[in-house]
């Protein structure tokens, strides 16, 4: 077993019942201070609402798939959702109510405000609304994670993936049109009116013809098979803006060489495009790193990579990404590393990792990079195999809590970070109860090789591999200062 190269100790400071979320909360400020009294308006919170894609597509219930497809697998899908307490405006704490649904259907339950709570494993057959209900005062620091495990037939495999929330325009980085592999691009809807959206597939070579426009009916979810849009294509970044509301998107490929099972895998979409991206948690075999231009200029791009004692030397150092297009490099076997992408453009970026199965079967996961670590995010753990959270080399401590089956919160840890390489943590050390969420603060860290301090989680079982990322930090403001006059 490989030995654990986190430093974990207890916080030093006391720490209050819960984290904060990265809403501020203004107190008034004292009279006089400046040359015009402010005033302060109350702003509201948004309601979080994340949406699980469902279980993998079958040959019934997708046009144009292999005749073979989900022949004889034996597939399980579950959802693990989790409402952690948060501070509010006025000083109470509590966890958000916790709203787990049909999408454009019935409720599954509703958990009512609470110190903390985590569901069960539950399995599910449909795709899946996530919602947690904002107090006043108080975004609701909720989360959602999918698990889709096969064990036998052509979906052998693990695949994961933090519930996304709904937007107007994403792009994901994931699926390919290459023969052997079955990708689909799902969109859900959970408005109460259709919604038309544009979908346009960027290739090696650069956009594939003109954006596809598909429909998207209120509470429902519709799948467009990938292939269709980009034949031959190796590597695939999808993007999606929606009119007339906003969906939810996520990526599923199921990979067969011949007859024998390749994989199974998720993916939603990332960190916004930007000049740099960065990638940790690449620690298994034949890693790739994915990178997206959508812009109208060629892209250089620099990759620089960290393991756990420090830079590291890797197969490529540098690519080229054509205007609107993709870039694969190939960094073959990896040890908890991190990549940091810095490119004279805003890209995007994704990286895929492997594990050999029996039989010559394997499996892949996708890892998304992420936005830099805020004040307080959630992240649910897959109820399956062992994982580890990978942390990229940065200054200071991130703090951990773990949730444990009945939503209490553990004591706050803090892990001491590797400015030069990246830090490994079992949230097994948390506690000797089953950790089942973590909320994770990177208020007192930074960055020392990126702009920050960037997280996943990444989970194996004796047939597969799959990652997770901290669900994006709620958004909304309690308080906002203004000036009259």
């Amino acid at each position: 077993m490989r030995h654990l190269r986190s430093i974990v100790t207890f916080a030093a400071i006391a720490v209050p019942g819960v984290l904060v979320a990265t809403t501020s909360f203004l107190t008034p400020l004292t009279p006089g201070t400046l040359d015009r009294s402010p005033e302060q308006i109350r702003m509201p919170t948004a309601d979080t609402r994340a949406i699980c894609p469902g279980p993998l597509l079958t040959d019934d219930e997708a046009e144009g798939t292999d005749a073979e497809f989900v022949d004889d697998s034996n597939v399980s899908t579950r959802v693990v959702s989790a409402s952690a307490p948060i501070s509010a405006a006025d000083g109470s704490v509590s966890a958000a109510r916790l709203q787990v649904a049909d999408l454009g259907g019935s409720a599954n339950f509703d958990n009512s405000s609470s110190d903390g709570f985590v569901s069960g494993d539950d399995p599910i057959d449909k795709t899946k609304l996530i919602t947690g209900f904002a107090r006043p005062g108080a975004p609701a620091l909720t989360t959602g994670v999918e698990t889709v495990e096969g064990t036998s037939g052509d979906l052998t495999g693990l695949a994961t993936l933090t519930c996304g929330s709904a937007a107007s325009s994403f792009r994901i980085l994931a699926g390919s049109g290459a023969a052997g592999s079955n990708s689909q691009l799902l969109l859900s809807n959970p408005g109460d009116v259709p919604v038309q959206a544009q979908v346009a597939v960027m290739t090696p070579s650069g956009e594939r013809g003109e954006p596809t426009e598909v429909s998207i009916k209120a509470g429902q979810q519709r799948a467009i098979r990938l292939a269709g849009l980009a034949s031959g294509a190796e590597a695939l970044a999808v993007d999606v803006n929606a009119e007339g509301g906003v969906v939810a998107g996520s990526v599923q490929e199921t990979v067969l060489d011949g007859l024998t099972p390749k994989g199974i895998d998720l993916a939603t979409s990332g960190a916004d495009a930007d000049s740099q991206q960065v990638v940790t948690g690449l620690d298994g075999k034949d890693a790739r790193l994915r990178v997206a231009n959508p812009g109208d200029d060629l892209a250089e791009v620099s990759l620089k990579a960290y393991g756990p004692d420090g830079e590291i030397d890797i197969p490529r150092s540098s690519m080229t990404v054509v205007a609107h297009g993709v870039a694969e490099a190939e960094l073959g076997d990896l040890d908890a590393t991190s990549v940091v992408v810095d490119s004279d453009q805003n890209i995007q970026a994704s990286a895929f990792i492997g594990q050999d199965g029996e039989k010559g079967s394997a499996d892949f996961g996708s890892i998304n990079a992420t936005d830099t670590l805020a004040d307080s995010q959630v992240m649910a753990l897959p109820r399956t195999g062992t994982g580890k959270l990978y942390l990229s080399p940065g200054q200071g401590q991130v703090q951990v809590r773990g949730m444990l089956d009945d939503g209490s919160l553990t004591d706050p840890q803090a892990i001491d970070l590797n400015p030069t390489g990246t830090t490994e943590f079992s949230p097994a050390e948390i506690s000797p109860d089953a950790v089942r969420a973590i909320v994770i603060s990177g208020a007192d860290a930074s960055g020392s090789q990126s702009d920050g301090v960037h997280a996943s989680y990444v989970v194996t079982t004796d047939s597969g591999i799959s990652a997770v990322q901290p669900t994006p930090a709620p958004t909304g403001v309690a308080y906002r200062d203004i000036r009259l006059g």
